[in-house]
């Protein structure tokens, strides 16, 4: 059997690496055999080619003793590390407030049967209303457009009325002033299924905020039924919305 000889450096040990120690690393590579190879954390870097300060090292340091964790690709997606990428946020109706011209009302209301509580801003079938709630941005926001689902209900609508809703935003930092014009809206429309069930909507297109955002801003969002598009013929109950946003940071810091 062949044997070859791997040196270290001058003050390593020379070290005999085996005809059988050979097959068990080109089974590894290869995908065949039964092999498991174990790569210390510490020694080994991915490093970029074209700039050697730029390094990733995987380390297994503050997982509990005997745990293993699989890292794996979702799909066909590129994996960022981290927790960049697009998250989501719940703004329940109650985070609502009602604006002093043409507001929406909060309203809360009990189940007959199994007396689950109901709390919604509920908006008008004639009247256009609105309804504002803001957010105030983590340090890792890209900065960029965001995505709402509408979550509804209602009572005493009639099969295939639909809904139609709008939501425009600002962004402001410190000094801005308050005063100053919405983004340009987005819609979502969603037809009426039945009483007292949960209606959700698609997302909508991507909403400019307006006002030059930053990460960090507080961000102004305004909630508003179009009545000239939305035929229900009683209150739309709105329970809440669900924001869409991407981060360009794994972190805030």
């Amino acid at each position: 059997m062949a044997f070859d000889t791997i040196t270290g450096a001058a003050s390593s040990t020379a070290t005999t690496f085996g005809g059988e120690a050979l097959n068990k690393v080109s089974n590894i590579l290869n995908g065949g055999g039964s092999e498991v190879a174990s790569i210390y954390d510490d020694d080994i870097f991915v490093v970029d080619p074209s700039d050697t300060t730029k390094k990733i090292r995987f380390d297994a340091g503050n997982l509990s003793t005997s745990t293993t964790i699989v890292a794996y690709a979702k799909s066909n997606n590129d994996v960022n590390l981290g927790c960049v990428g697009t998250h989501e946020l719940w703004i329940p109706a109650g985070a609502f407030y009602t604006r002093t011209t043409n507001g929406a009302t909060y309203t809360t209301r009990e189940t007959s049967t199994n007396k689950v509580m109901i709390t919604s801003f509920n908006f008008d079938t004639t009247t256009q209303e609105h309804a504002q709630f803001n957010w105030s941005t983590p340090a890792n926001w890209n900065a960029s457009t965001v995505r709402f689902k509408l979550y509804w209900t209602c009572t005493g609508a009639s099969a295939a009325q639909t809904i139609d809703f709008d939501l425009q935003a600002l962004a402001r930092s410190d000094d801005d002033a308050l005063d100053t014009a919405f983004g340009t809206a987005q819609n979502v429309t969603d037809t009426y299924i039945a009483d007292n069930d949960v209606h959700v909507t698609s997302y909508s297109s991507a909403i400019t905020i307006g006002g030059s955002p930053v990460a960090g801003d507080n961000v102004i969002f305004q909630l508003i039924r179009d009545v000239a598009s939305d035929n229900l013929g009683v209150d739309c109950e709105v329970l809440g919305v669900l924001l869409e946003y991407s981060t360009n940071k794994s972190n805030s810091s």
